[in-house]
């Protein structure tokens, strides 16, 4: 059969497009030229013409809507995607169309030009729908195993977009309809019938609350190493974090160096690794995924595909899921709205499997009974009562041949409906149920409390039975091919004994609600101790499968333990919202656990972590504060808790990011009475981290730079710091807050050559966080010292290391500091906006420390821009911040704007008093830089009196370190024209 050529569809974000169907390539004649996306290819008269790739997708976006307005907005995003791209690479793309196509742009033909808004294409166009191509029909009718009954037009669909993907076009394709509907054998139909092709698979599981992250991902991507040897280099030059997954594919100490270079890498970076791989590999071959179950997915592998889904691009790379969409939609599970949006925006194609019709339910019966086919009263009546249902279907059916084997014949109308057909699938199990002798029934109902996958060695010991026994009855059900399948080959990696499957999940589900609860708790117990013994044995068992058995057991302390466990390894996956998920269940499940010390260490340990995870995904909010003060008081009674040092800087770092800076210096107190008891250096260094900072923000250079310089010898020593879970290198930090605390005390050199350290250990340990900090912290030294070409330096460092490790927290301050060298470059209405986009940024996430320096920086851009009132009402505004929370350290720059707004409002008497306030701020923070700036300003405004000008005289011979900066540079010339006049 051929399948009929899809609809044509707008594509590109934001796009409509039919629900199910991917949007098609355009393929369009206007007038002498032929515009071909899929095979890009533009053609004149048939002739094809050179066109660079972003010029050919800009005509396509346009062509692709004729008549219909882009705006630029709507193009940058279509073709440049999130990347920031100017309005003049966008003009200078449109020009070169114009070029090619000998249009003009002031009588346009093709493309016309809407003043300030965007384009238009408007020429007439001729859509050109090609036919199906002959391969899809022959390799469809090559395809048809006698014993597949109907799906003709679900395999169709598979095979054109199999097609697809094998001319470069990505595409998902998702199978959904309910248990039993045949999702599985069609997808094994497909399979079979396109041959040799590379095909990797991967099974979703149920599990207790959420899933292994990327369960099924990895699995696909464990066998596409073991089946092709090529796939392994690129894995670990291209996805270094996957490789982490997959232990087998390297050393011990790979896996180590890999771990310490990924620290403090965001989840994002396995997404972006993931499609960069798939799109490598497919560029030699096509790649059919398999995945199944998508309603039991982790949240994580629903997060890659929509990222691979909306990746712009060609890839010769097919995505195909099923998933029971009634569950899905009844449970609202994270897959429903993932299809809603794909659906939208064309980036998918969804296939809902429908009952057999009635005249496939005779080829079904003319398949399996051929002596009843004939018999039209007993089909229809079959259809009837069975809604054509597959699975319903084979049940009854078997059950009406075992009957005719008895004598009887096939039933009419009348007698099929008075037959005790059930209502409904649970009834099926029922019937199969009884049909199992005890030895059977006691061992599926053992394998149903493993899962949809087990293994016989564990239901044997689940059992207490030989396991020679147990394997004999599992082989004789898979041979019923009813209730149980083997494993696939090629999977099972020689595994003795050989594991099996449920052949439907249903099964196991009813198999499992059907077992009392007691008996279901016992069986969870041995289950759970068999695995801890295959484990200590050397086998693979996920700490979250032992979670979920120990809790169904109600053994609280030892689910607890794997909790804790899970939640670690999800953050080593870099997956802190599979993290939050465990660690919110374990706790919810902590009040039934004892009171004893090992309560109290689990409710630390899970609570230290839920912290952690909250902070990654969604920043310093009250959830994240509240599981670390939680994990605080817990301290009293574990104070020696392995964890403590993680906790203790983590909380303080919370803190002080809040701004809650009196909270964050309690903290640091107790960490540095707890380093006194016992001689810790860990916790010295953490708090020396936090006073640290907090000194920095509230304005004290001096205690600052003692508490630093006292501390950092010892933290350099401790050889394990990166491996110790901080998400950052303490050294490092360290460092770049001293190198602050230095610039405030005038003491330039020094700052620079402590941000060179930070710089160099941050290379050498090569970990993207440590990075970031170090040159985040020198971009705020370059702004401090006015040098807009090194701040924007920085800026595009820090920009690049965010978007190539996915480190989203630097992209606030990639905005400031963009946004702070665009003012100071002409465009400052567009700094501005830049500058209070990244401040919000922050403000959301909770991170509202620093907020004074950056609303500083908002009011100086508006000033630039000449606007007076609104630069008035954002310095009014850091001034609260800073009175509010006691952030002191830019006070005296605000002071100084302040005086700025008043001698643009020519209010000179306003203007002195701000200026003089400044010296104050500057003197009572000791800070011989800010007293310089500030009386650098009070001089060139013509305030100063000859003690005010001795004071500058004073302090720029004081500052040899400064001497060749731009500030002292202008006290120099002041306090030689004072002399000279």
């Amino acid at each position: 059969m051929t399948p009929e050529p899809p609809e044509i569809a707008t594509a590109g974000r934001g796009a409509e497009a039919p629900s199910g169907a991917l949007p098609r390539q355009v393929h369009a004649r206007f007038d002498r030229f032929e515009l071909d996306e899929a095979n890009a290819r533009l053609l004149r008269d048939g002739e094809p013409i050179a066109l660079a790739p972003t010029p050919f997708s800009v005509l396509c976006a346009l062509a692709r809507q004729p008549g219909s307005l882009l705006t630029k907005d709507a193009l940058l995003d279509e073709v440049w995607g999130h990347r920031f791209v100017s309005e003049s690479v966008l003009k200078t793309v449109i020009t070169t169309l114009r070029t090619i196509l000998q249009d003009d742009a002031r009588k346009p033909r093709f493309i016309e030009t809407v003043s300030r808004r965007g384009y238009r294409f408007i020429a007439p166009t001729t859509t050109v729908v090609p036919q199906a191509p002959a391969s899809v029909t022959s390799s469809l009718v090559r395809a048809r195993d006698p014993s597949f009954i109907g799906r003709e037009e679900p395999l169709s669909r598979l095979h054109a977009a199999w097609e697809r993907a094998c001319a470069g076009t990505r595409t998902v394709v998702w199978i959904a309809g309910d248990p039993g509907i045949g999702k599985t054998t069609l997808v094994e139909n497909f399979v079979a019938a396109i041959g040799e092709v590379a095909c990797i698979r991967g099974q979703c599981v149920e599990q207790y609350g959420v899933g292994e992250p990327y369960l099924p991902c990895l699995e696909a991507l464990g066998e596409l190493c073991r089946r092709d040897a090529a796939a392994v280099p690129l894995v670990r030059a291209i996805a270094p974090t996957w490789l982490l997954q997959l232990p087998w594919l390297g050393t011990m100490e790979e896996r180590e160096t890999l771990r310490l270079e990924l620290a403090g890498v965001g989840p994002d970076r396995m997404l972006r690794e993931m499609a960069e791989l798939l799109d490598r590999y497919t560029e030699r071959r096509p790649l059919l995924l398999v995945t199944e179950d998508l309603h039991w997915s982790d949240r994580a592998t629903l997060q890659l595909m929509e990222y691979i889904a909306r990746r712009r691009g060609n890839a010769h790379l097919m995505w195909l899921s099923t998933f029971r969409l009634a569950e899905v939609v009844a449970t609202d599970h994270p897959m429903n709205a993932l299809r809603r949006e794909l659906r939208l925006h064309g980036l998918c194609d969804e296939i809902v499997l429908d009952p057999f019709s009635e005249s496939e339910v005779a080829r079904y019966v003319m398949r399996h009974a051929p002596t009843m086919a004939a018999n039209e009263t007993f089909v229809r009546a079959l259809h009837g009562r069975t809604d054509g249902l597959p699975l319903f279907l084979a049940s009854v059916l078997d059950d009406v041949v075992a009957r005719k084997r008895d004598g009887g014949g096939a039933p009419g109308e009348e007698e099929l409906a008075r037959f005790a057909v059930p209502e409904g699938l649970a009834a099926i199990l029922d019937h199969y149920i009884a049909r199992l002798d005890e030895e059977q029934r006691d061992v599926l109902q053992a394998a149903a409390v493993c899962g949809v996958e087990f293994r016989v060695e564990t239901v044997a010991a689940a059992l207490a039975r030989d396991i020679t026994s147990v394997g004999e009855t599992c082989e004789r059900l898979a041979r019923e091919n009813l209730w149980l399948a083997p494993a696939r080959a090629g999977e099972i990696a020689h595994a003795d004994p050989v594991p099996y499957s449920f052949r439907h999940a249903l099964f196991r589900q009813g198999l499992y609600e059907r077992t009392l609860p007691s008996t279901r708790a016992r069986l969870h117990a041995k289950v759970g101790a068999a695995l801890e013994r295959e484990r200590a044995g050397g086998r693979n068992v996920a700490p979250a499968e032992l979670a979920m058995h120990f809790d169904r057991a109600r053994d609280t302390m030892a689910a607890l333990r794997y909790f804790g466990e899970a939640a670690q390894a999800a953050l080593r996956q870099l997956s802190p919202t599979e993290c939050l998920s465990l660690t919110q269940h374990a706790l919810a499940r902590l009040d039934h656990a004892p009171a004893s010390v090992e309560r109290h260490a689990l409710e630390l340990e899970l609570s230290t972590l839920h912290g952690v995870s909250a902070v990654h995904v969604a920043g310093v909010n009250v959830e994240a504060k509240a599981a670390f003060e939680r994990a605080h008081r817990r301290l009293v009674d574990v104070p020696q808790h392995p964890m403590r040092g993680l906790l203790l800087h983590g909380y303080g770092f919370l803190l002080s990011m809040r701004a809650e800076f009196a909270e964050a210096l309690a903290v640091a107190e107790r960490v540095g009475a707890l380093a006194a008891a016992g001689d810790d250096p860990i916790l010295r260094m953490t708090a020396c981290l936090v006073q640290g900072h907090v000194h920095l923000m509230q304005g004290r250079p001096r205690a600052g730079r003692e508490l630093i310089e006292h501390a950092l010898p010892s933290a350099q020593a401790i050889e394990s710091m990166p491996a110790l879970g901080f998400v950052t290198d303490p050294p490092v930090m360290l460092l770049g807050l001293l190198a602050l605390h230095l610039l405030h005390l005038g003491l330039v050199k020094q700052a620079l050559s402590c941000m060179q350290r930070a710089h160099d250990r941050a290379q050498a340990i090569r970990q993207p966080m440590s990075r970031l900090v170090a040159i985040w912290h020198n971009a705020l030294i370059e702004v401090r010292l006015g040098n807009p070409d090194r701040v924007a330096s920085f800026a595009q460092q820090m920009r690049v290391l965010v978007d190539e490790s996915d480190l989203g927290q630097g992209r606030p301050a990639c905005e400031w500091f963009d946004g702070w060298v665009e003012a100071r470059r002409g465009k400052p209405a567009q700094g501005y906006r830049r500058i209070r986009e990244g401040y919000e940024a922050n403000v959301r996430l909770g991170m509202i420390c620093g907020g004074s320096e950056n609303l500083a920086y908002a009011a100086e851009a508006l000033l630039l821009a000449g606007d007076i009132e609104g630069a008035g009402r954002h310095v009014e505004q850091a001034l609260r911040f800073a009175s509010d929370h006691h952030e002191r350290v830019y006070v005296p720059q605000l002071f100084l704007l302040e005086a700025a707004i008043a001698r643009a409002r020519r209010d000179s008497n306003a203007a002195e008093q701000s200026i003089r306030r400044a010296v104050d701020e500057a003197r009572a923070q000791e800070s011989p830089w800010l007293e310089v700036l500030s009386l650098v300003d009070l001089c060139e405004a013509k305030f100063a009196t000859k003690q005010d000008r001795s004071r500058l005289s004073a302090r720029v011979e004081a500052l040899p370190e400064a001497s060749e900066t731009a500030l002292l540079e202008r006290a120099r010339e002041l306090v030689a024209a004072t002399s000279r006049g």
